[in-house]
């Protein structure tokens, strides 16, 4: 499986020569682009504001060594000796260890004990996008998917975050989306772009992130190039007036596209996915576009011609080599694109979070912060229970647990309130209502089946704080109930 991010410009300020701190040099004037404001983002103190994890290199395990071994083998059955050894050196230099650990789904059972909350059954892929050396803001991760797959049923879902989206960066204060991966960069935090943005984004979505892979521009042309370019169908006529052009970013040569069935090599794929002024509809239409992109190159990538074709395979071997970053190892590649290539297209989620009538984001820029976008209700509350609609854990799905909430507390609405976000979540929630006892000093978990549905127990189990306790059932008890204690607290989703 190849997944391939691609990045995008970020408007300057024309009025002045501002530079974008955190990742370059001054953005050179457009001639025919009317001066705009350019957004300011908060300067980072100058130390972090809450400590790092603390990273240390462990030994690797022998059996991480040899399921290396054993892929390169196959590889070297499959392709020949001279290009598993190529993927093999490639790898070496884009795959970094991963911080916050793999996905279990790639690790063999799935054993309910291990699993850290809803979602973790899943296979949680940050992919980032940056312009890369040569570009402007060489590190801000302009486009920003969370994909994730389902192992048990072959579906993959892809939800688009815009790069000006205000967020908490932990250890950073609140800054734009895009520059969690800058900040990595910069203050050398352990597990650099990759492990900050995965770690912002998860809390974010109140979602495990396991894997991050980072590609810029060039990784992305050459990729659509080594395979013979992608088809797609163009939904309806694009013009850019002041897209950049393509030996001097500083100046405006414009973009257009026709309408209808088309096939495209790695420049006009990228103007494609990274047009946003004219009739592009801005960041939110090109989120779109992006998506299109990766499952067209997806599909290129998987199909017979590609992989039977040595050519092909070491064309998107040189692609990677010094474009692209990874923390998924080459065991957990090899299981994942096993688990990819048989997934059915129309089972293809795509979703972007945007400021439409309907969307979940609202445009601001009445103070210092210049143009940002900030969530409608006010907090992230809304954006974790859509996203977690979207990435729906199968093993909470398939146990369909019948649970009951009860408010064990004078907080009023306080069973309605955290029976519907657990029902966003996933949960089979069959009631919500006021406890016997309105003065429960904590929280308390029962379990009436007898430990038969152990996923969506170890979920609450993570998600209230606290061990279930088992109980013998009467006629007319759920299999779960929650009772909510005087200390339990929501979940924090302030902006």
């Amino acid at each position: 499986m190849t997944m391939t991010t691609l990045g995008s410009d970020q408007s300057g300020d024309v009025s002045g020569t501002p530079s974008r701190r955190l990742d370059g040099p001054t953005r050179q004037v457009k001639r025919n682009i009317f001066p705009v404001p350019a957004p300011v983002l908060e300067a980072p103190p100058a130390k972090p504001i809450e400590a790092p994890f603390a990273y240390k290199k462990p030994k690797p395990p022998r059996r991480w060594k040899r399921a290396i071994i054993v892929t390169i083998l196959a590889l070297v059955l499959g392709v020949g000796g001279y290009f598993g050894m190529k993927l093999f050196l490639a790898a070496r230099s884009i795959i970094s260890r991963n911080t916050t650990g793999g996905a279990p789904a790639l690790a063999g059972t799935v054993d309910p004990t291990k699993l850290k909350g809803e979602g973790d059954g899943r296979i949680n892929i940050l992919l980032l996008g940056i312009g890369g050396p040569g570009h402007d803001g060489p590190f801000l991760s302009d486009t920003i998917i969370v994909a994730s797959i389902d192992p048990t049923t072959k579906e993959i879902a892809m939800l688009s975050l815009p790069r000006d989206m205000w967020i908490p960066i932990p250890g950073y204060g609140s800054s734009k989306i895009n520059s969690a991966c800058a900040y990595g960069e910069s203050e050398n935090y352990p597990g650099g772009c990759g492990a900050l943005a995965k770690l912002a984004i998860s809390k974010l979505l109140d979602l495990p992130i396991h894997y991050y892979i980072r590609a810029d521009f060039d990784a992305f042309k050459q990729a659509v190039d080594s395979v013979g370019g992608i088809n797609l169908t163009v939904a309806h006529a694009l013009y850019d007036p002041e897209y950049p052009c393509d030996k001097n970013q500083g100046l405006a040569c414009g973009y257009s596209q026709k309408a209808g069935a088309t096939h495209m090599n790695g420049i006009t794929a990228l103007k494609y996915a990274r047009c946003r002024k004219g009739n592009c509809d801005n960041d939110f239409g090109r989120a779109g576009r992006q998506q299109q992109v990766l499952l067209a190159l997806r599909q290129q990538a998987l199909s017979l011609d590609t992989l039977t074709n040595p050519a092909k395979i070491s064309g998107l071997i040189d692609s990677v080599g010094d474009h692209v970053k990874t923390d998924m190892q080459l065991f957990e590649i090899e299981r994942l694109a096993k688990i990819v290539k048989d997934i059915d297209a129309s089972k293809v989620i795509s979703k972007v979070l945007d400021t439409s009538p309907d969307g979940l984001l609202v445009d601001y820029s009445a103070d210092s912060r210049g143009y940002i976008e900030l969530p409608k209700s006010g907090n992230f509350s809304d954006i974790q229970e859509f996203a977690h609609s979207i990435f729906v854990d199968s093993y909470l799905k398939n146990e369909a647990a019948n649970i009951d909430v009860q408010n064990g507390t004078q907080k009023n609405g306080l069973a309605t309130t955290v029976g519907k976000m657990l029902k966003a979540y996933g949960y089979n929630i069959t009631s919500m209502t006021t406890a016997a006892d309105q003065n429960t000093a904590t929280t308390v978990l029962y379990d009436y089946t007898g430990g038969k549905k152990p996923y969506t127990i170890k979920y609450l189990e993570s998600r209230l704080n606290v061990k279930v306790k088992t109980a013998t059932p009467v006629s007319g008890d759920p299999d779960i109930r929650i009772i909510l204690g005087n200390d339990y607290k929501l979940p924090s989703t302030t902006n």
